[in-house]
């Protein structure tokens, strides 16, 4: 393994040359300097700009409900983060509002219909609404979290799947300037991506979820696969939540 101070003299490297070892080497390479996430961490709207560099766009889901671990959440060190913050929840206002003054971007996290039978998230997007009440829900929805950027789905493996519905949301999302939108693909059957394409609305596709499994070691896992996609393709975005376990994590890696 090469000497730390031929890695750490630039940050950039250090992302680089730990790539093309273990993801435990990763961890390690990481730990020796925070200032490489200055240098690739990008909120999720930039992360594609054209660069000789790789980027790494961070979301944290969820947040709205708890208010210490999205304060947590919130504190993490290291580049801009993007906070995806669900509507009409206890502490979600405050905790966008908190993340944009420390320099974050913020975007909704809008409920949408999952498949099989879950709770009904306030706000929830449904395949049985009409297309009023979709809209006025949305709108709601939307004034709810101040601050957004953009807006990505919580849940939706049912109603992603809907073109009508994804054109809807998509005619709405226009209407709202500059919002992009990010498709957390929970199904791969999902035509939200290339719908927002198809209505002139910026989008992208979640590569990575960080914490599907919360053991260390899997979150260790896939910040590696992370950071691989990220050299190969030249930008990579990965989705986590504010579980004690990933925000440990985030906290020793950036």
């Amino acid at each position: 393994m090469p000497h730390a101070n031929s890695l750490i003299s630039s940050p950039l490297n250090l992302c680089w040359v730990a790539l093309r070892y273990t993801s435990s080497a990763v961890l390690l390479l990481l730990s020796l300097s925070s200032a490489w996430a200055q240098e690739i961490l990008e909120p999720v709207k930039r992360v594609t700009e054209t660069t000789h560099r790789p980027r790494i766009a961070l979301v944290i889901d969820d947040l709205g409900h708890q208010s210490r671990p999205g304060e947590r959440a919130v504190a993490l060190p290291g580049g801009p983060i993007t906070f995806a913050v669900l509507p009409h929840t206890a502490f979600g206002a405050r905790l966008a509002e908190m993340a944009h003054d420390r320099g974050h971007q913020v975007i909704l996290h809008l409920p949408m219909e999952p498949l099989g039978h879950h709770s009904r998230h306030p706000g929830m997007l449904t395949s049985e609404m009409s297309q009023a009440e979709f809209v006025t829900t949305l709108r709601h929805n939307i004034a709810a979290v101040p601050h957004i950027e953009g807006i990505n789905n919580h849940m939706g493996s049912a109603l992603t799947q809907q073109p009508q519905q994804m054109a809807w949301l998509m005619s709405e999302i226009k209407q709202h300037g500059a919002l992009f939108f990010l498709d957390s693909r929970t199904t791969p059957r999902s035509v939200a991506y290339p719908t927002a394409m198809s209505s002139g609305i910026l989008s992208l596709n979640r590569d990575i979820f960080l914490d599907n499994e919360r053991s260390p070691r899997a979150i260790e896992v896939q910040f590696g696969r992370l950071l691989a996609k990220a050299k190969s393709r030249g930008y990579a975005i990965g989705i986590g939540h504010p579980y004690p376990e990933t925000l440990e994590a985030l906290e020793r890696y950036l």
